[in-house]
Parts: C-alpha cells; structure tokens; sequence
C-alpha cells in the first residue's frame, strides 16, 4: 500500500524554472510505502542486511508429493504489523557521526507542493574550544559551568547533568556559517507502512552529498561540485526517547555508502517550519512602515510573517527604533543617494546581531518621494544581503503602469497592501531571490516586480479600478518557494553568498537562452576608456536597439541595478567572474515593447563588486555585458563584449596610488557612487593617493581639487577614474550626491 505513489512523469509538473540554479537544488523524489514498491523504472537501493539475528527467515517450500498422496498445509501468511512512522513535514534537527567526523545539521521534509522534496544541511561539529585556564595559563576545553562550592574542573565536570545521547535544539538550529561542511540533496525516500515483523518498520532515504568547499579569506562564495560528492543512505528505526523530552518524533541508524556501514544517523522533529530568520524593522523620522491588512477571507489580517509561515519559514519580526533622526545635510523626502541610504543604514544596523547564532535582516523605512523607486536591497552593509530599505512617500507612478488603477500616482504608505507587497519583494531579495521575469515568468507574486504584477491583474491596457491593489497575491510562487526551503544554507542565509551569485558566475552559454539574430535586437558594449592602470575605475555602457520591423518585448531597463543586465569580466588566466552593483534597485523594471529603432542604455563603473574586484591584474581583459529575460517558457537574451587592458605602474605615482586603492572598501565607495563619507578607510586612503600625487598637505583638499590634479603631470593616472566621484561630498537626498537610481534612457 503506497502512502504516496506517484509516476516519474508526475515529478515534472512542480515548478517551470527557465533558469537552473547553478547549486544542488533538491526535487520531488517518489515516497514508498513498503520495500521496493519505488514507481516504474526508479528501483530504491537495498540498505543492507539488518544487524543482528534475520528477522524474517526464509519460509520453507514443500516439495512436490507423488500423486494421491495429500499436501501438508502450507504454514499460515505471516501477519504484518502497522508500522506508524511519523515522517512529518517540517525540520527535523540532524546528527551524522562519519568515522571521526560529527556533523550537526538540519533536514526539511516537505510536501506542501504536493510532492515530497527533501533537503538538508550539514555543519561541521567542532571540538569543545580551547582557552588559557588562569592563573596556571594551561589550554583547557571548555567545561561546565561550576555550582556553588564547587571550584575545580573535575568538580564540574563531575556535577554537570549526564549528556544527552541526541542533539537535543530546541526549535530550529542555527549554526555558524564557517562551519558548513555539506548540502544533501534526498532522492529516494522509503516510509513503510506495514512491515512482516517489528524491525522491518524503518525509513530508509538516499542522500547524494555535496562537500562544500568554503570562500577564500574576504569572500563569501563558496562552491559546490557539479556533481554529489558520494551517495549515502540513511537505515533509520523510530527512537523513543524518555518522557522528559518533548513530543515529536526521532530516529537514529545507520550511514551506509556502497552497502558498507559507514557510520550513524539521528533526526528529531524540531518545528513545523523549515527555516527561521528574523527581520528588525526601523522607521526614520517623517516615514511609516508598511502594517497588517486584511487576508483575502476576510477573517484575518497578513503582514510579514504570515506571508512566510505560508512557505514554511518561522519569520520573527522585530519593530525596533521608530523616529529615527535624519542624518545631517539630507532632506528625506527627496530621492536618497545610495552613499547616504548605506551610511543610514550602517549606523542603525543593530550591532549586537550576530549573523551566524540568527538569520537576521535589517529593514528601514524612509519617505523619499514619487518616481524614486518604492525600495532598494544592498548586497553589502557589512556582509552580504544583510540590508534592506523601503520608501514610505514613493508610490506607483502612472508612467510605469497602465494598470495601477485607484493606485495610480499614490505614495504606498496610502495603498496598504501594494506597500507590504512592495517591502516583503525587498525581504525576499535579502534572502537571494530573483524577479520572476528572470527566472520563470511574470504572474501575480512577491517575486513579480510590481508594474507586472499590476498588467497581470489589470491587463496592459485596462487598469481596471479595484484589480490592482486588491486582489494582490501576497505569496510566493512555487518556483521562489522551492528555492527558499531547498536551497543550501549558505546561498540563502544573510551574510551568506552574494545576491544572484547562485544565477551563474559566468557568462551564460548559448545552449542556455533563445538568442536574437542581428537584424532583430543589437548590443553594443563600449569602455569609457579601453587601457587603464591598476586601481582605476571605468565607466562601461551598453545600448540595447531594436533593429527589427516590430515591437519586441524587452525589459525596459537595462541598468546594472535593474538586474537584467549582468557584467561579466574574463582576466589575462581566462577566469570569469560575474559583477553585480551592491545596491539592488529594480522594483519599477518590467518588459514592455520596444518600437523599431528605439534604444533602452545601461551603465556600471566597473571596479568592485562581491565578487572582488574587477581588474585585479595586468593584462588583456574582456568584459561581457549579458542582457536575459524569460519569455514563453524560454531565457532570451542577447550579449556583446569590449576589450579592456590594464597597464603595468608606469610610475612611483601609479605604483603608490595602486597599493591605496585596491581595497575593498575603497571598492565599495565607489560602487556606491561616491560621497561615501561613513567609509573613513576608502576616504582616508583616497586622500592619501590624491594629496601624495599632488604634494598637497591638506588631504582634504586633495579630495576636492582631484578632479583637477588628475590631469596634472606627475599625478597617479588611476585618479582619473576617479574624478566623477570625487568633490561631491554627502549631498543627501539625492542632491549633491546623485540619486539612489539612475534613470532610464530611451533615445530615437
């Protein structure tokens, strides 16, 4: 009898995802209720005999009789037990023991898409922390706290409870992010639901292992291999566990790889959900956050964590400070400057979040004002994904949408639901997820950006009053939500990998997208210059022309931030990196007809990004812009490339200003355009290469008159990249400063 049979057919109606992640993702796999019994054509493996005696001897089969002489009776059918083995959907905490290894981890169960998907994480467990004992000044492990009148280590050590045989979380486990060791990715699940004996109710699951190979120092992105590392299986029996633990189920067994017992394995139920983290909300002076509204029966209301718990994630949300004061020289309600929104953010980030005990995402409101983008995620505060920000007094422009209804020209703090929607899109990119149109299709979820959200209810053309707002879908589509419950920790979790690091490091391949010909759709790529030196920035563009007779169907902006648009750069060694802007800001881009011979442009000053930096070395280099979307069930997109070589230090100038620059924080005021004021390395060593070149004392001058000095003789030739950032200071509110977003182009 199968609990759930299912054909391998019926395993590929989940989800259309255009684009496949390039990390282990797990799927549907078929769920058997009794040995074997695995659907046509997927047989389970065998586990292996069963230690101990063999519970379910071979039964004797009489032999023929001669004629006329009786049969004896044949012995009764063994009878079969119901084995009630709860594998319930949600986490279950995880314990490995693999030789000398101890792995501590978590396993999601999941059938909430109607199949079975089973994923799990694996974690170094690492030996208790040696520290100085004063005052002899020995390396001791750590040990139990002492009781009163007990001041010696035996004496801890002998009063401490006895240790628990099984991990014992409660709720949820969270560990530290240097040390994930691996990603399961479950295939085949055994739940049997009568068995001949006893001993033959166990659940048997076959894991492939990915070993996780974890970022060089500085970086945050790992790697996976392309294929599992070794496939296991976990021979598991219920587990019962005293009264003094608190319901949910167990089991423990044993690892086997190639049939041969290779160690042991424990899981205990732990929650309902899947994964936790935790959003800390901060309002600034003059904004409002976005609250509850009603759920579409009428009988309750929704807000964030509600909007989670329907994919399975335990979201805590925390209102913390409200009034924030405005920093100095910024007027909140003009467009904020992306220098200035990070200084912002990076001065209300709560110091004591710990990103490897919590999942943890700081989300700000401020008013800003219409046509300045409803929000923004950076991809660095200090780390990656671990900042968001929402504008309170931006809204939905009429230029954007036809179909924005009653909305229409409102700022979001007057159109609730489309505002939660809005800042719940900018929690899910801190939690590496991508727009829809990129990745599947744009329909009526978080995902979706919202002017196509807005022509999925409304239609192109309609803007029916009452669509749009009303009957927005706060949830996350199937192809999100597999990806938030299934993908490895590190590519989720804030701190983690880079945003969309997961969409593919280097340039996509041909087989991989629907590409255009030439008369159809152009690219042309072009550096503001093609030789610079070391340390020095540049400004590359790209123009995206319709050279067909039609109108296509193409995003309507094609900026670095708007992320349809990605930077691709191969060095001298034939090493491609992919380079992203760490501000996100793309909640307006949507695809709409491009006319014949019309242009939509884009530009990145290409120096820094998550990924490192740019040009790190001497040499002949390549940058690749790729411009993708989906459409009809396929990834089109069109690329072109531009050669860029770096000089060798001609100069004492250009070697100093070289050593200066080429560091990360000096890389990431430029990504933020400049007028980065709270990044006072960057400002301390970019004075100190403009006064040096200069022979000026006064390093702040030396700022100031850069854009001067930069054409003077003896002047380091890296200051001419530069020169479009400095002097600007911290204009705020998108004065001085530039605005958070760059705006669209469209020419004739």
């Amino acid at each position: 009898m199968c609990l759930k049979c299912q054909s391998a057919g019926d395993l590929d109606d989940l989800a259309i995802a255009v684009a496949r992640p390039t990390v282990p993702l797990a799927g549907p796999v078929l769920e058997a209720s009794e040995p074997g019994d695995a659907g046509p054509g997927l047989p389970l493996p065998d586990p292996g005999p069963l230690p101990g005696p063999v519970p379910n001897p071979p039964i004797p089969v009489p032999l023929p009789q001669p004629p006329g002489i009786p049969l004896p009776p044949l012995p009764p059918f063994p009878p079969f037990v119901p084995c009630n083995l709860d594998l319930r959907d949600g986490c279950w905490a995880l314990s490995v023991r693999l030789g000398t290894a101890s792995l501590v981890g978590t396993l999601r169960v999941d059938r909430g898409t109607g199949h079975l998907i089973v994923s799990g994480d694996l974690y170094n467990d690492p030996p208790p922390v040696a520290h100085l004992d004063a005052p002899g000044g020995a390396l001791l492990a750590d040990v139990p706290p002492r009781p009163a009148g007990i001041t010696s280590t035996a004496g801890a050590i002998a009063a401490a409870p006895r240790a628990l045989p099984f991990p014992f979380p409660i709720g949820i486990p969270i560990y530290a992010r240097a040390n994930y060791q691996s990603y399961l990715k479950i295939t085949n699940v055994r739940v049997p639901a009568f068995a001949k004996t006893p001993a033959g109710c166990r659940i048997s699951m076959t894991a492939e292992q990915y070993l996780y190979t974890q970022p060089a120092p500085g970086s945050f992105q790992g790697s996976f291999p392309a294929t599992a590392s070794r496939t296991l299986v976990f021979d598991m029996a219920p587990r019962r566990f005293p009264i003094l633990f608190p319901p949910g189920p167990a089991f423990s067994g044993r690892v086997l790889d190639n049939g041969v017992e290779v160690g042991t394995v424990s899981i205990r139920w732990v929650s309902r959900f899947f994964r936790r983290a935790k959003v800390e909300i901060d309002v600034l002076t003059g904004s409002v956050a976005a609250g509850s509204v009603p759920d579409p029966s009428g009988t309750g209301t929704e807000w964030f964590n509600t909007v989670f718990a329907k994919i399975g994630w335990d979201l805590s949300v925390v209102s913390d400070q409200t009034n924030v004061a405005v920093p100095p020289n910024v007027v909140p309600t003009n467009c904020w400057s992306s220098a200035d929104l990070h200084a912002l953010m990076q001065a209300q980030r709560n110091p004591s979040a710990n990103l490897d005990t919590e999942w943890y995402l700081h989300l700000m409101f401020v008013p800003a004002q219409l046509g300045c983008g409803r929000g923004v995620m950076y991809d660095t505060i200090g780390v990656p994904r671990e900042g968001a920000a929402s504008f309170s007094d931006d809204g939905y422009p009429a230029n954007e949408s036809p179909s924005f209804g009653t909305a229409t020209n409102q700022h979001q703090r007057d159109v609730p639901r489309a505002f939660l929607r809005s800042a719940c899109h900018e929690i899910t990119h801190g939690f590496n997820q991508i727009h829809q149109e990129q990745e599947t299709m744009a329909d009526n979820s978080i995902m979706t950006t919202t002017p196509s959200v807005a022509d999925v209810l409304g239609g192109p053309t309609t803007g029916a009053p009452g669509v749009f707002p009303d009957q927005i879908n706060l949830g996350h589509n199937l192809t999100v939500r597999n990806h938030l419950v299934h993908m490895p920790d590190p590519v989720i979790r804030p701190g983690g990998w880079p945003f969309a690091s997961w969409f593919g490091g280097s340039v996509p391949q041909a087989a991989d997208r629907a590409s255009f010909d030439q008369t159809e759709l152009t690219l042309t790529v072009t550096a503001e210059r093609d030789r610079i030196v070391l340390g020095e920035p540049v400004l590359v563009s790209w123009t995206l022309t319709n050279t067909s007779p039609v109108a296509l169907r193409v995003p309507n902006d094609v900026s670095a931030e708007a992320l349809f648009a990605t930077v691709h750069v191969t060095d001298p060694r034939g090493t491609t990196t992919a380079h992203r802007p760490v501000a996100i800001i793309c909640d307006t881009v949507s695809l709409r007809p491009l006319d014949p011979g019309q242009s939509v442009t884009g530009s990145m000053r290409l120096y820094w990004s998550m990924a490192g930096f740019a040009f790190e070395r001497p040499g002949q280099h390549t940058v690749t812009v790729v411009v993708q979307w989906a459409g009809g069930g396929r990834s089109l997109g069109v690329e072109a490339s531009s050669p860029v070589y770096v000089d060798f230090p001609a100069s004492d100038a250009d070697n100093a200003a070289a050593s200066l620059l080429m560091d990360p924080e000096v890389g990431l005021w430029v990504a933020l355009g400049g007028g980065a004021d709270h990044l006072s390395e960057a400002t301390t060593r970019i004075n100190l290469a403009a006064g040096g070149a200069s022979g000026r004392g006064d390093t702040n001058a030396a700022v100031t008159a850069t854009a001067d000095v930069a054409t003077q003789p003896g002047t380091a030739t890296a200051l001419r990249g530069y020169a479009p950032l400095l002097g600007t200071g911290s204009g705020g509110g998108g004065q001085s400063g530039g605005p958070a977003r760059r705006p669209r182009k469209r020419s004739k």
